[in-house]
C-alpha cells in the first residue's frame, strides 16, 4: 500500500488560529442538522427498509436480502464520505467550504427519497431486490455529499476547550433524530397491514423524511455562517487520494482512535440492522400483545414505540453528562465505560429473551451508546494531526462508521441465515456473542492512545 510521509498540506482555515469562543446557541445551530440526518437514517435503517424487505421480498431469505439491499450503497458511502470531505477542504465557494455541499446533496437526496417511496408500484416483485439496492445506493451517495463536509464544521469554528460540550450537543441531537425517526416510523409502518394500506404508509414516511431534511437544512444554512477560504488552493484528485493512505506510525493516536471506532461500530451495526427481525422472531408470534400498550405485536411497533424510547430516556442525559465529564476527566474513561455497558446489553439479550428483558437491554444500550457518541467525535478531534485538512481526516472518521455497516451486516446475515431454524434462537445468541468480541476489542484498543486523555 502506498503511503505518504507528509500527508498534510497547509491550507488556510478561516479562524483556525484565532477561533473565538462560541455561544451555546451557536453550538446548537452548528449541530441541529444532525437531528434531520439521524431522523432520515434511523427511520430507514431501523424500521422502513427491513420492513419493506420482508413485506415485498418475503420472509424466507430476509437476512441475506437485507444485506444485499444495503451493502452496495454503504460501500459507495464509504468512498464518497472521505473524498467529499477532502474536496470541501479546498472549496472556495462564497457560502463557505461546507454549506454548498449540504445544499447540493440534500436536493438530490430528496429526489432519491421520493423515488424509493413509489418504487414498489413501479417494479415487479422479481425486480424489486435490484431496485431497492440501486435506490439505496443513490440515497447513500447523495446524503453523504451533504453530511460528510459538515462533520468538519466543529473543527472549523469551535475552539478546542469547547469541543467536549459541542460534541455533547452533537451526540444529543443525533440521539434526538434517532428516536424521533424510530418512533414516527414505528407508528406509521406495519408490515402486518394489508398491502394497499402498507404502500400508503411507505409513501407517507418517505415524504415526511424528505420534508424534515428540507426544513432543517434551510435552518442550518441561514443560521450558520462561514467565512470563505481566503487562499485559493487547487484541488487535484490524485494527490488527495494518495494522501488517504498514511502510515499508522505517522499519526499513531489517530490510527488507534479510528480502529477503535471501527470495532465499536462493528458491534453496533452488526446487531442494529437485525433488531426488528429479533423482535419479530424471538418476542413476537400469533396472539402476542405488546406490553404496556396491549396492541398486536410487530417488530416495527415494539422497536419504535418501546425499545428505542427507553434507549433515549437513558441516552439523552448520558450524552450531555459524558461530554461535560470528558472535558474535565478525559475522553478515554468514557469509552471504557461505554464499552463495558454495551457488552452488558448483549448479555441481557442472550439471557433474557422477553419483552421486559429487551427493555432492560435498551436502558443499558442508551447509557453506553450515549456516552460513546458524546465523546467519540471529541476524541477524534483531539487526535487530529496538526494540519488544516480536518475535512479529510474527519471524512475518514466518518468512513470508519460506514465500513462497519458493510462488514457487520454481512457477518450478521451469514450467521442468522446459516443458523436459521436451530432451537432456542441459537443464531441470535451467536450474533450477540460475536458482538461482545467487537466491543471488547474496541474498548481495549483505546488504551493505546497516548496523546489524548
Amino acid at each position: 500500500m502506498e503511503v505518504s510521509e507528509n500527508p498534510g498540506i497547509a491550507i488556510s482555515t478561516p479562524g483556525a488560529t484565532t477561533q473565538r469562543r462560541v455561544t451555546v446557541f451557536e453550538q446548537i445551530n452548528i449541530n441541529v442538522f444532525w437531528i434531520a440526518n439521524n431522523f432520515h437514517w434511523q427511520a430507514l435503517l431501523a424500521i422502513v427498509i427491513p420492513s419493506m424487505v420482508v413485506k415485498f421480498l418475503g420472509d424466507a431469505n430476509k437476512d441475506i436480502n437485507l444485506a444485499i439491499v444495503v451493502i452496495w450503497g454503504t460501500l459507495v458511502a464509504f468512498a464518497v464520505n472521505p473524498l467529499v470531505g477532502a474536496i470541501s477542504d479546498y472549496a472556495t465557494f462564497r457560502l463557505g467550504r461546507r454549506r454548498p455541499f449540504m445544499i447540493i446533496g440534500t436536493i438530490f437526496n430528496v429526489f432519491a427519497l421520493v423515488l424509493f417511496a413509489f418504487s414498489p408500484g413501479w417494479f415487479t416483485s422479481t425486480q424489486l431486490l435490484i431496485a431497492f439496492a440501486v435506490i439505496f445506493l443513490l440515497l447513500q451517495f447523495t446524503n453523504n455529499i451533504a453530511n460528510s463536509p459538515w462533520s468538519a464544521i466543529i473543527a472549523d469554528k469551535v475552539p478546542t476547550n469547547q469541543r467536549g460540550m459541542t460534541a455533547g450537543f452533537n451526540g444529543l441531537f443525533q440521539l434526538l433524530g434517532t428516536i424521533l425517526g424510530s418512533i414516527i416510523a414505528g407508528i406509521i409502518v406495519n408490515k402486518n397491514d394489508a398491502l394497499a394500506l402498507y404502500k400508503n404508509e411507505i409513501v407517507k414516511i418517505f415524504l415526511l423524511i424528505a420534508a424534515v431534511q428540507i426544513v432543517f437544512v434551510i435552518y442550518t444554512i441561514i443560521t450558520v455562517k462561514e467565512t470563505p477560504l481566503s487562499e485559493h488552493a487547487k484541488f487535484e484528485l490524485a494527490p488527495v487520494l494518495k494522501k488517504f493512505f498514511f502510515k499508522p506510525s505517522t499519526y499513531p493516536d489517530l490510527s488507534w482512535v479510528l480502529l477503535a471506532r471501527f470495532l465499536v461500530m462493528m458491534g453496533i451495526w452488526g446487531v442494529f440492522y437485525f433488531l426488528q427481525y429479533y423482535f419479530d422472531d424471538v418476542l413476537g408470534g400469533p396472539g402476542v400483545k405488546t406490553i404496556l400498550f396491549g396492541s398486536n405485536f410487530s417488530g416495527e411497533g415494539f422497536s419504535g414505540t418501546l425499545f428505542l424510547p427507553v434507549l433515549l430516556l437513558f441516552a439523552l442525559p448520558t450524552s450531555l453528562i459524558a461530554g461535560w465529564l470528558s472535558d474535565r476527566h478525559g475522553r478515554k474513561i468514557m469509552v471504557y465505560v461505554s464499552g463495558v455497558v454495551m457488552t452488558v446489553v448483549c448479555v441481557v439479550f442472550i439471557l433474557f429473551q422477553t419483552q421486559y428483558g429487551s427493555l432492560i437491554a435498551a436502558a443499558f444500550f442508551g447509557i453506553g451508546y450515549g456516552a460513546y457518541t458524546s465523546v467519540d467525535w471529541a476524541l477524534t478531534a483531539d487526535a487530529l494531526p496538526p494540519t488544516d485538512e480536518a475535512g479529510k481526516f474527519l471524512g475518514i472518521w466518518s468512513a470508519m462508521g460506514i465500513l462497519p455497516q458493510v462488514v457487520g451486516i454481512s457477518i450478521g446475515a451469514v450467521i442468522l441465515q446459516v443458523l436459521r431454524g436451530l432451537p432456542n434462537h441459537f443464531g441470535y445468541t451467536t450474533l450477540f456473542l460475536v458482538t461482545i468480541v467487537y466491543f471488547g476489542l474496541g474498548t481495549l484498543v483505546i488504551r493505546q492512545v497516548k496523546g489524548v486523555r
